[in-house]
């Protein structure tokens, strides 16, 4: 099996969440069947890189920048109005991400995970 052509699929888990870690169970089960790998950040302790906020920016959104702002950072978060105050805060304080949060790179996709 060719490794390169499947998906990676990167959480940003904060494992004291309860939904995070329902979140990485439902992953891992669905990954045993090899359509996907599982990337597994600890978001807490380590910030996404600038290039991959701006793109789990655009890619909450939809395209929308204003709503991709307002969809990965946690209610307690310093209020940013680019992506470059997004990054900031972010580097400076990891615990702002809102998690979990997957990213299918391969499609350009990002959501922010709840169970209903």
């Amino acid at each position: 099996m060719n490794l390169t052509k499947i998906p990676r699929i990167t959480i940003f888990h904060n494992p004291s969440c309860k939904i995070s870690i329902e979140a990485l169970k439902l992953l891992k089960k669905a990954s045993n069947a090899n359509k996907f790998r599982i990337t597994l950040i600890q978001a807490k302790y380590i910030p996404p890189t600038q290039e991959e906020i701006a793109r789990m920016v655009e890619w909450l959104g939809e395209g929308s920048i204003d709503q991709g702002i307002k969809e990965i950072l946690v209610p307690e978060a310093p209020v940013a109005s680019t992506v470059h105050e997004v990054q900031k805060i972010l580097s400076e304080k990891p615990m702002f991400l809102k998690k979990p949060l997957l990213v299918n790179w391969n499609e350009s996709k990002a959501i922010i995970a709840i169970i209903l």
